[in-house]
């Protein structure tokens, strides 16, 4: 059973926050027990989607039912498990850091992160039209991200500020857009953006078919090129049920199976994702955008730390932002 979450249904839900203790398994018309679990339509989400598009977590859960909803971005995985849409799912950290700091206090305790799912799979790519072959041609320039305060937006804003650059809101001359995937494309072809910072497999997508250049691979800003792009995060008030135990246990199969078998979770996946966003790109441009992610159970937690800090310091929430975050 698969849902594509709108965004006034989750955020209809957030009000709820206040209501504590709502069971983690719910019940549907037909009176089974579901677990609603939320992915991102991202290859770093690849073994999440590989495993709900094959029904193979599904039948780990049994006699629960499993229920998909997909998202767009990070923020509103996290604003989904804040409101009781969903109990548990994948998204980037940014987003789930973000959205743990600002509720914490309240009845839910925040949000819980559950395990890791990939390291990689982020870039900077830029037109060869806009000229851009350095930091500092990035003055004068728009570039986009897919939403404001995902992991990729908190990224850019960070690399720009290491370079002394500022967005144009902010008084500096470097305009960052928010903007879907399929419209960055669309943009780039135009000229109407000079680049944008995304995640795989819309990176490589853009390098491929508007000849860009992929001007930051994100590894190469990290310690042994390792961070968190995707990580498994319920509630707080969720965190210790046994049925979300079982979900941990199962997507950590399907890592290690995406390990062993790379292509095979590939091809799941991308056809898992022909379901829900119509064209994913070839699927050998996919297969290729593999080459930049590592899918891992470690959710890289020093990198965590450190997009939290990060996005503390832009503004976005209060500091200290993953205190209690982590089981």
């Amino acid at each position: 059973m698969t849902r594509v979450l709108g965004r006034r249904a989750l955020l209809g839900g957030l009000a709820g926050v206040i209501a504590a203790g709502a069971a983690v398994a719910r019940r549907s018309a037909r009176g089974e027990r579901v677990l609603r679990v939320g992915v991102m339509s991202n290859l770093t989400h690849a073994p999440m989607i590989a495993g709900l598009g094959s029904g193979r977590i599904a039948e780990a859960l049994r006699p629960v039912a499993v229920e998909t909803r997909v998202f767009r971005s990070g923020p509103r995985v996290a604003e989904a498990l804040l409101g009781g849409a969903i109990e548990a799912g994948t998204a980037g950290p940014a987003g789930v850091v973000v959205h743990h700091a600002r509720h914490a206090h309240g009845a839910a305790g925040g949000l819980r992160i559950l395990g890791g799912c990939c390291s990689g799979g982020a870039s900077l790519v830029v037109t060869r039209a806009s000229g851009i072959a350095r930091a500092d041609d990035l003055r004068g320039k728009r570039l986009a991200v897919t939403q404001i305060g995902t992991t990729q937006d908190v990224a850019l804003r960070i690399f720009l500020r290491s370079a002394g650059l500022r967005d144009a809101t902010r008084g500096g001359d470097v305009t960052v857009l928010a903007v879907s995937g399929a419209t960055i494309l669309e943009q780039m072809k135009r000229g109407d953006l000079h680049g944008a910072w995304l995640p795989e497999p819309w990176a490589t997508r853009i390098v491929h078919e508007l000849a860009s250049t992929r001007l930051i691979d994100e590894r190469d800003l990290w310690p042994d090129r390792r961070f968190a792009t995707a990580v498994l995060a319920s509630r707080a008030d969720n965190a210790a049920d046994p049925l979300v135990g079982r979900l941990t246990r199962a997507l950590d199969v399907e890592i290690a199976r995406a390990v062993a078998d790379p292509r095979a979770t590939l091809r799941e996946a991308h056809d898992e994702l022909k379901r829900h966003v119509g064209n994913p790109g070839a699927f050998d441009v996919f297969e290729d955008a593999a080459r930049f992610v590592d899918f891992t159970s470690d959710p890289i937690r020093a990198s965590v730390e450190r997009f939290g800090d990060d996005a503390a310091a832009l503004g976005f929430c209060p500091p200290r932002p993953t205190a209690g975050l982590f089981v």
